[in-house]
């Protein structure tokens, strides 16, 4: 009876994880008004400081020009943008001696071509016109 009950478990485990993934769509009313008006005024900074973005695979690795708009509020943008979509998985790396900012926006399947479609403003960056 126990391994009748685990079988079980075990076959239902595939169907939650697939309901309990987000759709890919932003949910703007994950936002209080200020945070809305915060996420604006960042995104206005930090889409205009990407000098390049790498492909991968599961998404994009975008250089940023730290000069433009500094870690900590790249670090901000992320923590507002994975309460809107929190399907991205984000990295945020910073590289010593030359200072370099790379945020990398990747995720499950379907998640890179999100960003080529709703990432307007990066489009001649990510090379997709």
């Amino acid at each position: 009876m126990t391994s009748k009950f685990l079988v079980s478990l075990l076959a239902a485990i595939p169907a939650c994880v697939c309901q309990s993934q987000a759709p890919f769509a932003c949910n703007l009313k994950a936002f209080t008004p200020q945070e809305r008006a915060r996420h604006h005024g960042l995104s206005d900074r930090l889409m205009p400081a990407v000098q390049s973005a790498r492909e991968r695979s599961d998404g994009y690795a975008l250089q940023v020009d730290a000069r433009k708009i500094g870690f900590v509020d790249v670090a901000e943008w992320v923590d507002l943008e994975r309460k809107c979509c929190p399907f991205f998985d984000f990295s945020l790396d910073l590289h010593g001696e030359d200072g370099a900012l790379w945020l990398s926006l990747t995720g499950r399947e379907g998640v890179k071509q999100f960003i080529e479609m709703d990432f307007v403003r990066l489009r001649d960056k990510l090379g997709h016109h």
